[in-house]
Parts: C-alpha cells; structure tokens; sequence
C-alpha cells in the first residue's frame, strides 16, 4: 500500500478532464422532470428524473465502486409526476420529494390527493411516498428544492402559483419536524400583477437553522435576496442584482451564484458578509447555473452555455473562480446539475435532446482534481497542502529536539486516533475528511481517506 501525495499547482483547463458522457437513461418527461443528482455516502451519488410513460415514474439510479447500479423506480402516478428534490441528513438518510398532481387551468373541487410528497432511502430500499405538503384548491408547487440546516434536520421550499391561472408565484416553505412536516408558510409573497418571488435555493445557516436565496422581480426588475430563515425569514437580507441564484455550503466558505442576462456570477462569504459578485462567465444559457459544495471546502458550479451545445463548469479553491473547463458537447443539451461525493470526486448529469424525441440523461465525472498529481512517496510533507491517503499514513522521523507523537481528528475537531513515526494503520477508518495535529498542537494538516 502506498501513501499517495497530492499538492496544489495549476493545470490549463481541457475537455479530457472529465470523461466521455454516458447515457443514464431515455425516454424523458417534457417537464419539470429533474434532473437531481446528490451525494449519497463514500462514493455514492444518486440521481433522480422523472420518464415520460405512462403512468408517469420517478426512477432514481445509484453510482457507488465505479459504476451504476440499475434504475429503481420510486414512485408511480396517472396525475403526473414533477420536480425531483433530493437531500441527505446527518444521519445518512437519503429523502426525496416531488409533485403528484396535475396543472389544470381552471379551478377543481377535488385535489385531495394532489401534494408534495417524500420518500426516504432505509436499509435495503425506499420507503412508500407519504405526503407531506398538500396542496390548496387551485395553488400549484413548482421548482420543490430540499435543503439541509445546521443541525442535520430537513427543509422543504417550493414555489407556489395557480399554474395556467392567473397568478404570481410565492416562495414556500416546511420543515421537518419530529418525523412531521409543518404547514406551509409563504416565506415571500407575490403580488398580482408585478410581483413575484420564485427559484429558491437552501443552505445550512449560521446563527439561524438555514439561508435561503431567491429571486424577487418587481415590475421587470430582478433582485436576489439572501435571508436567514428558521420557520420565517430572519435579520435582513443581503441583496444583488440579478436571479436564479444557488447557494451552497463548505466547511467554512458560503458559495452564492446569480445570473444577468448571459452572465453569470458568483460571491463568496466566509463569516463576515458577503463579497460583491464576480463574473464567472458570460453568454451562458437558459436554465441558470448549478452549485455544490465539494468536502474539502471548494465550490462547484456548472450551466450550460447560450447555444445551449455546451455543458461548462469552473471552480473556487479559495483564489476566484477558475476559467471555464468544459464537461460535454453535443447538439441540445440542458439542466446540468453537479455534486461531489463525499471524498471529493466530481459528477455532472444533464439532459441531451440532440437528434430530438424525449431526450437522454447523461453523466460525466472529472478525471482528477485540479492542479492535483499523484506522486509516490512515504512523506508527510509539510507545506499546506491536502494529502489523501489510502489505508496506511506514513509519518517521518522527527528530529530528536521535537515531540514525536502526533493527532488524528475528524472533521468535527475530535481526537481519532494517536500517531507515531512510521506506518499507521488507518484502515479502521471511515472514508472522509481529517486533520493531522503536531504533538505541540502548533500545526495542522487536512488528510482525506478514501478507499
């Protein structure tokens, strides 16, 4: 077993950093049909789309070990299915939400059965859909979002309009709480006929349980607002020109990207409030951008550009933004999403309607990290750099004049494991992030274990 040394440097931007798409699935649903792709645990991702048969299925597939396990088939419906959302807790549990219902243009009695429901991923399969928000005569949820808040627990957000009536849309929002969701609560309200509150976005919060972003246009104009939100909107927002906004949370940085126009943009916020936006790329296409979080604190985010023949992504490591790399290019490619899973591999699912008919979802993972080499050695170097170690950490003699045990912690600053000179079997441990502790507590290094 070998020790492999990752170091920082910068690499150009080039097609062969991701692989060669593959398709996932066909035979797509025209609308509001996904895709979602999320992080599981370890290596294991999961995306969910909706297929256009009859009745209408929500499918989900998982990748885990290098490859794809078959489609399962979440839930069936002669209504219609919509908007796959999915998230994982603290706990590990997976939880998906979507729509059963329809989008009449006239008002009907009988819905009682229409609502957002959820399923959860436990043990050996998925749990039946229970519902979880029912939905009012003649309201109707679009763009159902999932978000997790700093203690692990669950929120649900959904914008809300009476679908080919009349309307504007509103910003809603559940919580789960004590294994129940709460009634919905409108967070933003739209005002007819110029005001509407739409696209909203989660994130754990900071001195609140989460923040939440959306987009307010009054009268043409187009704000992003960034509140902190318990089971209302708290303090005051920060605002930013622009819409479609996605926010996403590292270790320590907070990631928010917008759109104006073709641009798209992308601000940071490390504790202190947020920067002014920066342009991540121009001509971009429709649809707006998608953002992640990977575990080692980098942001991600991908869009499609405005010929919507392209599918580009570029990340923050803490420097700016990088130049745009592209994923994937064909002839009519949409709805990008990305993720890392939890060791820091890079995913990217989209829809491709080249050649027309109902459509391919494809996927694509990124070849390595950037500005990463792998390098054989049996040295702990110290410069600040992340290491990634696979079964055995090898530490280096001390000179005789230093301390010469050293700490493990896990990401939560708790003492795993003491460490010698020499190999250590790490084996034992879960895949994830930690932290090598000078025995004089003077200096730190972040490892990631995978398998």
């Amino acid at each position: 077993m070998r020790l492999v040394i990752v170091f920082a440097g910068l690499v150009a931007a080039a097609f062969a950093q991701w692989s060669e798409p593959v398709t996932l699935a066909t035979g797509l649903q025209p609308y509001g049909a996904g895709p979602e792709l999320v992080s599981h645990v370890g290596d294991s991702i999961w995306v969910f789309w909706m297929g256009q048969v009859t009745p209408a299925a929500l499918y989900g597939r998982c990748f885990e070990a290098d490859s794809w396990r078959q489609v399962e088939t979440l839930a069936q419906s002669t209504n219609g299915l919509y908007w796959p959302a999915g998230v994982v807790d603290d706990s590990g549990r997976m939880l998906v939400a979507f729509y059963d219902g329809s989008y009449p243009v006239q008002h009907l009695q009988e819905q009682d059965t229409w609502g957002i429901y959820t399923a959860t991923l436990a043990g050996g399969g998925w749990s039946v859909p229970s519902l979880a928000v029912g939905t009012m005569t003649g309201g109707f949820p679009t763009y159902v979002r999932l978000g997790k808040a700093q203690d692990g627990s669950v929120g649900l957000l959904w914008d809300e309009s009476a679908g080919g009536m009349s309307a504007t849309e509103s910003v809603m929002v559940s919580r789960m709480r004590n294994g129940g969701w709460t009634p919905r609560c409108c967070i933003a309200p739209g005002q007819y006929p110029d005001v509407y509150c739409h696209c909203g976005s989660l994130a754990p919060g900071d001195s609140t349980d989460l923040l939440v972003a959306f987009s307010r246009r009054t009268t043409g104009v187009s704000e992003v607002e960034v509140w902190g939100l318990n089971d209302t909107l708290t303090g005051t927002p920060a605002e930013f020109a622009g819409a479609l906004p996605k926010i996403a949370r590292g270790p320590a940085t907070r990631f928010l990207v917008i759109t104006r126009g073709d641009t798209l943009l992308g601000a940071e916020n490390h504790g202190a409030g947020w920067s002014q936006p920066v342009v991540i790329a121009t001509g971009i296409g429709f649809g707006g951008a998608s953002l992640c979080a990977d575990p080692l604190g980098w942001g991600w985010v991908c869009w499609p550009n405005n010929a919507q023949q392209s599918v580009l992504a570029s990340y923050n490591r803490g420097a700016g933004w990088s130049r745009p790399e592209t994923v994937a290019t064909s002839g009519a490619l949409g709805s990008p999403r990305i993720t890392s899973d939890g060791l820091g591999n890079l995913h990217c699912v989209w829809f491709d309607h080249t050649g027309g008919g109902s459509g391919e979802l494809q996927h694509a993972r990124r070849l390595g990290r950037p500005g990463v080499e792998e390098t054989p050695s049996a040295e702990v170097r110290t410069t600040k750099v992340t290491t990634i170690i696979r079964g055995v950490l090898f530490l280096p003699e001390a000179p005789s004049h230093k301390p010469q045990a050293a700490s493990l912690l896990d990401i939560g600053g708790r003492r795993v494991m003491d460490l010698a000179p020499g190999a250590n079997d790490v084996h034992s441990l879960a895949p994830g992030v930690y932290f090598l502790r000078s025995s004089d507590g003077g200096q730190y290094r972040r490892l990631v274990l995978i398998r």
